[in-house]
């Protein structure tokens, strides 16, 4: 018998991908901050990519996050704090800080660790709003780029940046001036005549790490010189990280006769310094860029580029706190920069 033509039974129709933010940039030409910004009715915006987001809304049926456009009519008295790692002892002064101001105003303060996982920071910022918190202070992994800018741009509660700064000009932060710190030692190390200097960082897709770098490349070319690559390493957050690319810059032949490295990542160069037999500082001088209780008990105490954790963390909430009580829909975002010192201790001496 003749079998007439197949009948497939019909499954599910496809699920509709969402329209977002990055879809209506991308249609109208314009940045993720200017969408953000028509969005919430700035008026720092131009009239032409004001109708050419509008249109671009209309046509891709774009309807923004229910939850981050939704109206909040009471307060939670209860404010999200959002870093790496509550371990890295610099987070737990900043933290430790801001939580005494806050509970001070009346506010309890709900913390999470990211572990700089850009897929557990926009689950994080999720449960905040879904908790209808009143605010947050954070940090992310990433600042810059399109998906930092996206993460944000949805984010309907106030949100001050911690050691961060995004380019969305609604977005308040609070920072170290770590250009200036790394320019302190850098300048300090000249003095005793280091030029071959290496710099373990974290990467330049956070704001200490691309104002670090900057001042590391301006040091040098003030000096007529380009930088070495190789005595830069700056694509990593972790003590283990700081260790194996110490290991490698021991390694050479050419080795550096100082090191400049972050306080969470000092403990990795220390190691690879052991393991190599290279005495502080005879063989080589280290700076500290954040101090710690490891740098003041090692032996020799370690020479430190010293910010204040604690300020950064009350100036934090102090203007969370600004904006939670006194909402605006224009309003424009401060950056507040504190101030570094350089402490000199024992582990740098000059080069003969």
């Amino acid at each position: 018998m003749a079998k007439g033509p197949e009948k497939k039974l019909a499954g599910p129709a496809p699920e509709t991908r969402r329209v977002t933010i990055r879809d209506v940039a991308s249609a109208a030409q314009v940045s993720l901050g200017t969408v953000s910004r028509v969005l919430n009715k700035h008026p720092r915006v131009g009239a032409d990519a004001r109708i050419a987001v509008e249109k671009a809304i209309k046509d891709l049926g774009y309807v923004p996050d229910a939850v981050a456009q939704s109206m909040r009519f009471k307060s939670s008295r209860a404010i999200g704090c959002m870093v790496s790692n509550v371990a890295n002892p610099l987070f737990s002064s900043i933290v430790s800080s801001a939580e005494m101001v806050a509970n001070a105003a009346g506010y309890n303060m709900i913390l999470a660790n990211s572990g700089d996982d850009p897929r557990r920071e926009s689950e994080i910022l999720s449960l905040f709003q879904r908790r209808r918190l009143d605010g947050a202070i954070m940090t992310l992994s990433r600042d810059t780029g399109p998906e930092a800018l996206e993460l944000l741009s949805n984010v309907s509660i106030p949100i001050v940046m911690l050691e961060r700064q995004v380019e969305l000009e609604e977005i308040d932060s609070v920072a170290s001036d770590h250009y200036r710190g790394l320019k302190q030692a850098l300048d300090y190390l000249r003095s005793l005549n280091h030029s071959r200097i290496g710099l373990i960082t974290v990467p330049p897709t956070s704001f200490p790490g691309r104002e670090r770098l900057a001042a590391y490349t301006d040091h040098y070319r003030s000096l007529g010189l380009e930088p070495d690559p190789s005595m830069i390493a700056n694509t990593g957050f972790t003590s283990e990280y700081a260790r194996i690319a110490a290991e490698k810059m021991f390694s050479r032949s050419d080795t550096p006769t100082a090191i400049v490295a972050g306080a969470n990542q000092i403990p990795g160069v220390l190691h690879a310094a052991r393991s190599h037999d290279i005495e502080i500082p005879g063989r080589l001088s280290l700076i500290s860029i954040g101090d710690s209780d490891l740098a003041q008990l090692y032996a020799p105490p370690l020479t430190v580029v010293r910010w204040q954790p604690e300020l950064v963390g009350q100036l934090a909430i102090e203007t969370l706190l600004d904006r939670i009580t006194a909402p605006s829909k224009e309003h424009q975002g401060q950056h507040f920069v504190q101030p570094t010192e350089l402490v000199v201790r024992q582990s740098c001496s000059p080069l003969s």
